[in-house]
Parts: structure tokens; C-alpha cells; sequence
């Protein structure tokens, strides 16, 4: 999969299941593998901002911010914004309880 393409932007006009491994694990495996993917390429992003020149924390936190809403919004075009709703709360429960286990 390409990550700066428009192809890699593009979801089909009828999305398929993607499959995320350990496919004969348990949903909570495929969850984290989910998690695990996705902050590889949230962490890509934000090597690709530091590398601006005089790029501080809020600059880059906002060309992050800015590069992930390009790169979600064919998604979001496509779902409600019930099922946008319901993965948010779900990405913020496993953000605290992540962090709380890092005391």
C-alpha cells in the first residue's frame, strides 16, 4: 500500500473487510494489530514534520493533524458520523487505559 498516493486515499465504492492479523486470533489480538499499524504511520508522519525547517511542537502537531484529516476524509465520507462517533470513543477508552497502564 502506497501512503502518499491518491490511490492509497481511495477506499472502494463498497468497502471491503480488511483482514488484520492474527486472523484466527481474538478480536482484542486484531485490535491492537489495528492499534500497533496505525501508530507506525501516525510516528511516519511525524518524523516527516520534524524534518520541517524551525518545526516546533504545535507546528507539528498541527501538519500531523492536517495530513491525517487529508488522508481520512475519503473515510469519513463514507461512514456516519455514528460509526465515526463510536470508533473515536473506542480509539479515547484505549488511549486511557493504555496510559494508565504506563504508571
Amino acid at each position: 500500500m502506497s501512503t502518499g498516493g491518491e490511490s492509497a486515499r481511495r477506499l472502494p465504492s463498497d468497502p471491503v473487510r480488511i483482514v488484520v492479523e492474527p486472523e484466527n486470533g481474538t478480536d482484542l489480538e486484531r485490535l491492537i494489530t489495528a492499534l500497533l499499524n496505525v501508530t507506525g504511520v501516525v510516528h511516519r508522519f511525524i518524523q516527516t514534520a520534524q524534518k520541517r525547517p524551525g518545526a516546533g511542537g504545535l507546528e507539528i502537531i498541527g501538519a500531523v493533524a492536517e495530513r491525517l484529516h487529508g488522508a481520512l476524509a475519503p473515510l469519513a465520507e463514507q461512514r456516519s458520523d455514528d460509526e465515526l462517533g463510536e470508533v473515536t470513543q473506542l480509539l479515547a477508552e484505549a488511549t486511557l487505559m493504555g496510559a494508565a497502564d504506563l504508571e
